[in-house]
């Protein structure tokens, strides 16, 4: 018998924050439409596919460039279009309530995104998976056999040599959160090809009916699986998103965080403690909150990220909510975990004092008490 005989190898899966992008548990609900944002002479920028999932829509442009005046032979595009599209065709989202997103590479730090608490996010997603064959992050089309004539199209060992696939382009977004109802307007231009900034909109009611046509493939990685919800399940989980955004959210008074979390009142001088030490990551503290999962009526777990300004970033968590005294609130192991970030511990929770029962009546006497 070795030392490592039974032990486990199993890694267990964290959850993945959907505000960066899609889930990769379920199957998304489409969007039929056909909508072009702008379109010039030799350049149109379309919505060629809206996917919709509960936690937000991915976004596919599609951009053409007439033939020829592809990007060899046009003086106005100034960098390679295949490695710089995302940034020479600006993308961006208003919402209905006035707020808006503009597409941000998936590598720039979500401290210098996020607008207001709850305001939506716009990611670059990348134009190809894991399991493509190397080439051109943007490239349309695979690498083929030197010398293959298909449809007309002459194909060489160097890739495309003349073809369409030079002057169309798919670009993805994620859009998180789903968008309310109500008119969503999708804003690009292309000022490489004299595209000035075009826009138009699309009812975001049939984004949500999309939405829920989504389906369930599995669970989502991390999460417990769903257990017995309570009675009313959107009221519930709205709460317990507000909760972890109370609980996590820079720049409140200490007895609005306090209120929101199992527990509070006895946690006060443990977030004193953490505001002295760091106040400005506190200060800024933002939080990015996902879907719960209900394990039974009074208990709920859900992933949640907490941005902090000028300090590490600890992505994605799972955290638990509890139903105490008829309100929804984030549990105290969840918070003390984050508080143990900035090095500093929870108390013990003290335990309620045990109410002691009277003493068995005998036979035949009275309860005193029955009759006053």
């Amino acid at each position: 018998m070795t030392f490592f005989d039974g032990a486990s190898s199993a890694v267990p899966p964290r959850p993945v924050g959907l505000w960066l992008t899609p889930p990769d548990h379920q199957l998304a609900g489409v969007v039929p439409l056909a909508l072009t944002i702008g379109h010039s002479a030799d350049t149109a920028v379309s919505v060629a596919c809206l996917a919709a999932y509960p936690a937000g829509v991915e976004i596919t442009l599609e951009i053409r460039l007439r033939p020829g005046t592809g990007p060899d032979v046009d003086p106005r595009l100034a960098v390679d279009w295949r490695r710089d599209a995302t940034r020479m065709v600006r993308f961006g989202v208003a919402l209905p309530d006035g707020s808006r997103a503009v597409a941000a590479a998936a590598g720039e730090p979500l401290t210098t995104r996020l607008g207001e608490p709850g305001g939506p996010l716009l990611t670059v997603l990348p134009a190809q998976t894991a399991a493509d064959e190397p080439r051109s992050q943007y490239e349309p089309f695979p690498f083929v056999r030197p010398d293959v004539r298909r449809r007309g199209v002459t194909y060489g060992s160097a890739g495309v040599v003349s073809s369409r696939a030079a002057q169309a382009h798919r670009l993805r977004y994620w859009l998180w959160p789903l968008p309310p109802e109500g008119p969503l307007t999708f804003v690009a231009e292309f000022l490489a090809r004299g595209l000035p900034e075009s826009r138009v909109s699309v009812d975001g009611a049939a984004i949500r009916a999309a939405a829920d046509r989504a389906v369930d493939l599995w669970p989502a990685a991390g999460l417990p699986e769903p257990g017995a919800p309570p009675a009313e399940v959107a009221a519930a989980a709205a709460e317990v998103k507000a909760a972890f955004t109370t609980a996590f959210t820079g720049g409140q008074d200490v007895e609005t965080v306090l209120a929101a979390v199992d527990d509070g009142a006895a946690l006060r001088s443990t977030l004193a403690t953490v505001r002295e030490l760091h106040p400005r990551p506190t200060a800024s503290a933002r939080v990015l909150v996902g879907e719960p999962v209900f394990s039974d009526p009074t208990h709920a777990s859900l992933p949640f990220e907490v941005v902090l300004s000028s300090a590490p970033s600890y992505g994605t968590q799972l955290g638990e909510a509890v139903l105490v005294d008829g309100r929804w609130k984030v549990a105290r192991s969840s918070y003390c975990a984050v508080m143990s970030w900035a090095g500093v511990f929870c108390p013990d929770r003290v335990a309620e004092p045990r109410r002691s029962s009277p003493a068995p009546l005998g036979f035949g006497e009275v309860d005193p008490a029955a009759g006053a």
